[in-house]
């Protein structure tokens, strides 16, 4: 059916080239750009496209000079020599086991920090190394078919993640597109470029190419749809996190597949799943360094003990890859020996070697697939650990309490759940009280045989106090951010007292995770396009540049009812405010999509489509005007005729103008609260005046003012 010739045609090289680039790059380009360049990391990558590009030419053109079937290690000693040409190969040799110890650090690093948490690193980058040493024992042509199948199993369902996540950008993190420090892009075009230069394994398929002058399309192939995808996440991930949140996080991408909610809810652990696109991408480029380095190292044996020197790559690469793991010092060294040497000779001898000589004048595929597959299956697990020795937390709530941190649990035991002959109610109590949070569930999981997941965690309640202590809420977002420890899309309340709000549970009839959760949900008096989120207040604790609003729970008739919201403003505590005010917030950000309410003389007033336009007026002054036109529907039997129905529609317009002037001013002045939100829309409307206040918020506090606009349309719907 297939023929056995070693040779690849142009598609499959496009498809292994764009693996190889794929997977380092989308893991780690994201949060490294966000760093590097902060609002130019869009800019850059598009230049680092175009440099990817410009290489790819090269590459083409020392794909021109090969002799047909000439290896490139071959090629450089006829360009350079025996003697240079030599010593180009070792450096090469040490290129790739760099890059193939680093991948496999990547790659076990991936594995346990979030798949599977409780298996050894060490095992799965054995694991996986010998998988790499079996797959190019098929050789290249098996490989490639192989990849060539999977390419849309694993691409289409990246591609739908996205396309989900996109409905959650939020437009003013995108903005301004760029700003006008030439450093920062030259820095992160630079970044980009490191991945790209990736394409110049292509040099190394003159032998298995079935027509080696397809090789350039196939390299800028995979330069424009790698960069493509790494353009698309990175505007994802910007527009969901901001710039200074995602540097915090170490995979940004992989972070994001656990936030994306598919619609129907039919699939809980879709991250699970998607770790298999870099399982098979980080493959792939780890078995491409472990047979280039076998190519470079055979012109040495006089193309002779090829099994000798793979078997030598892959210990190599396990002793990288642990040194890796236990120093971080050494990973850093490597990541500069890439930066400042690895790349620009990678480049530029390929540059030299066309320069010099100008002046010269199915079977074992089938097996292999079943063994990638099955490796697929077995990570697609969350770990080997029973789930009747898993307790799974529905809320949680934290206290501060004098010099200690209290932890509450609200969670059902599994092991009783799954028992038949067990009691009938399953919830359970549980708190954990120690100097903090770090210590409270560190010493947990040490004294118990039961695992705390917190991957069904519906709502998380946090005291007044503990949010106002400032190191405490540091620590314990650094310690959630760095562990994985919960779920970003976790509901987040505030309350005096977490543990009296979390007792409530006794008189509902749900879990009290579960009620707030539905609560938030349907709401009549007014329902929010989006809730507060553990997320949020990662992102806004680093980026801070905008207005939160968090639910504060009070207990009203033995129920959890929101007494007030609490503002989290430019990474501060502010304090609380009415809800009349939160709404108001609200209706000013476009963010709400109902409200009900009743007028003096008991008139009852529903608005169910709301629409916000803003802008900054004036060059001198920060004006900021909030447009605001609503649709207001009325009962049947109100007057809406004769005059009746101007009457309501000017009463509207007066009751919101009136109420947003009022309260927005009053915030502004006291508590120094923005009820609009508006510096976080000012890099969409004006770059320069953003770049000035970026870093002094207050001063743009002190010089905002307000023009608002409300425009009532009047409908009765049953008329």
């Amino acid at each position: 059916m297939f023929s056995k010739n070693n040779k690849i045609s142009k598609r499959q090289m496009f498809r292994l080239l764009t693996y190889d680039l794929m997977g380092i790059g989308t893991l780690l380009l994201p949060a490294a750009l966000a760093k590097a360049t902060e609002r130019n990391g869009m800019l850059s990558i598009l230049t680092g496209i175009a440099a990817g590009l410009g290489y790819c030419m090269i590459i083409g053109w020392q794909v021109s000079l090969m002799e047909e079937g000439e290896s490139y290690p071959k090629y450089l000693k006829r360009c350079f020599g025996k003697v240079l040409g030599a010593a180009l190969l070792f450096f090469y040799v040490l290129y790739y086991l760099c890059l193939g110890g680093y991948t496999s650090y990547i790659f076990g690093h991936l594995m346990v920090t979030d798949l599977l948490k409780e298996q050894s690193f060490y095992w799965i980058t054995a694991g996986i190394l010998f998988l790499c040493v079996y797959g190019i024992l098929q050789g290249i042509e098996g490989r490639a078919r192989i990849y060539e199948i999977l390419f849309w199993f694993l691409m289409a369902p990246l591609f739908l993640m996205l396309f989900f996540a996109a409905r959650d950008i939020e437009l003013p993190r995108l903005f301004p597109l760029f700003t006008n420090d030439a450093n920062e892009i030259l820095t992160g075009s630079y970044f980009c470029f490191e991945m790209f230069s990736l394409t110049g394994v292509a040099l190394y398929l003159v032998p298995f190419a079935k027509k080696k002058e397809s090789i350039r399309g196939a390299c800028v192939g995979a330069v424009l749809f790698s960069g493509a995808v790494l353009f698309a996440l990175f505007v994802v991930l910007q527009g969901m996190f901001g710039t200074s949140s995602m540097e915090a996080l170490e995979y940004p991408a992989v972070t994001l597949m656990s936030m994306i909610q598919i619609p129907g809810g039919f699939l809980q652990r879709q991250d699970a799943l998607m770790v298999a696109i870099w399982f098979f991408t980080v493959f792939a480029l780890l078995s491409s360094s472990m047979f280039y380095t076998a190519e470079n190292l055979k012109e040495f044996s006089s193309g002779k003990k090829e099994k000798w020197w793979i078997a030598f790559a892959a210990f190599a690469f396990f002793g990288i890859a642990v040194f890796s793991y236990r120093s971080a010092d050494f990973t850093k060294i490597l990541n500069r020996l890439f930066l400042y040497a690895g790349t620009p000779l990678a480049v530029l001898i390929p540059l030299f070697a066309g320069v010099a000589q100008k002046l010269k004048g199915k079977g074992k595929h089938a097996a292999l697939a079943s063994v990638l597959l099955g490796i697929m299956l077995l990570f697609s697990g969350c770990s080997t650990m029973e789930l009747e020795n898993r307790i799974f937390p529905l809320a949680m709530g934290l206290d501060k309490q004098e010099d200690s941190c209290r932890i509450s649990f609200k969670f059902q035991d599994l092991s009783k759940v799954a028992d038949e002959n067990a009691e009938s109610s399953s919830k359970t109590d549980f708190y954990i009280q120690d100097k903090d949070f770090f210590t409270g569930v560190s010493k947990y999981a040490n004294n118990t045989n039961k695992i705390m997941d917190y991957n069904h965690l519906k709502a998380l309640v946090l005291s007044k106090e503990f949010v106002e202590d400032l190191p405490a809420l540091k620590t314990f977002l650094e310690i959630c951010g760095k562990e994985d420890l919960i779920a970003r899309n976790t509901l987040i309340f505030m309350s005096e007292n977490a543990a009296e709000i979390l007792a409530l549970d006794e008189n509902l009839d749900t879990a009290v995770g579960s009620y707030l959760e539905e609560m938030m949900e349907s709401r009549e008096d007014y329902k929010l396009k989006t809730a507060v989120t553990l997320g949020d207040l990662y992102n806004e604790a680093a980026n801070k540049e905008q207005l939160l609003l968090i639910p504060v729970l009070a207990k009203s008739g033995g129920l959890p009812v929101i007494r007030n919201y609490y503002a989290f403003s430019y990474g501060e505590p502010k304090g609380e405010i009415g809800v009349s005010e939160a709404v108001l917030s609200y209706l000013c950000q476009g963010s709400i999509k109902k409200l009900a309410f009743s007028l003096e003389d008991k008139t009852p007033v529903s608005i169910n489509r709301i629409r916000t336009k803003e802008d900054f007026l004036g060059k001198e002054k920060l004006l900021y005007c909030n447009k605001i036109r609503l649709e207001a529907v009325v009962e049947q039997d109100m007057d809406t005729g004769s005059g009746g129905g101007d009457k309501i529609k000017r009463q509207l317009e007066e009751l919101f103008l009136t109420e947003l002037n009022e309260s927005a001013r009053r915030l502004l002045n006291a508590p120094k609260i923005d009820l609009t939100n508006s510096f976080y829309k000012l890099g969409m409307y004006d770059r320069e005046k953003y770049e000035m206040y970026q870093s002094d918020t207050q001063a743009f506090l002190d010089k905002l003012q307000f023009q608002f606009e409300v425009e009532v349309i009047l409908v009765n719907e049953r008329g």
